[in-house]
């Protein structure tokens, strides 16, 4: 077997890196969003508790940037009475020719769409300022942990690739955005 001497040791150490998806739940109804817990893998060559800090502390932030007039944006309040309209439009309209009482439906459903609406565009802007203090605090982490070689990164989940817009779901949480960390995962010397 021959050995190349010209190859010798690289000047700077090899190293495997590995990476965790965090996934951030939203939910709009309550205007929460909420990153997952830190997993604790023990091939981290950092420590669990100080990573895990890290997510508390964006979780703080996002829950600081959520204002609360939100409370007069919920959408299922919106659900309800285009729900209440439209039936009773239906049933003063169609089966008991009321037009007046079947006009007060319409208006009803007409002012709940018009909620709806501004509950979509309060998800928006509420939405978009979360999501712009969560890159800028990302940004900070990446310059904190560049000497560990540790990276964040925010990943839009969405369909359509909608980044800031999102639908108002029934469900707890949803997954609309996840934090990858990228992280060292062994060296090769």
């Amino acid at each position: 077997m021959m050995m190349n001497p010209t190859l010798g040791k690289p000047e700077e150490d090899l190293a495997v890196y590995d990476y965790t998806d965090i996934s951030m739940n939203v939910c709009l109804i309550k205007y929460e969003y909420i990153f997952d817990p830190w997993t604790n893998d023990s091939r981290y060559l950092y420590s669990n508790e100080n990573m895990q800090n890290e997510i508390e502390a964006l979780n703080e932030l996002m829950k600081s940037k959520v204002s609360l007039v939100c409370v007069f944006f919920n959408s299922a309040f919106s659900y309800l009475f285009m729900t209440i309209g439209f039936v009773g439009m239906f049933v003063f309209y169609k089966m008991k020719n009321d037009l007046s009482m079947a006009f007060i439906f319409a208006c009803i459903f007409l002012v709940a769409f018009s909620h709806y609406i501004m509950c979509i565009i309060c998800s928006y802007i509420i939405t978009k300022g979360v999501i712009k203090s969560v890159e800028t605090r990302i940004k900070s982490l990446n310059i904190k942990y560049k000497k560990e070689k540790i990276y964040f990164k925010l990943i839009n989940l969405s369909s359509f690739g909608l980044k800031y817009l999102k639908l108002f779901t029934l469900s707890k949480g949803q997954a609309y955005f996840t934090l990858r960390v990228i992280y060292k995962y062994c060296k090769i010397i």
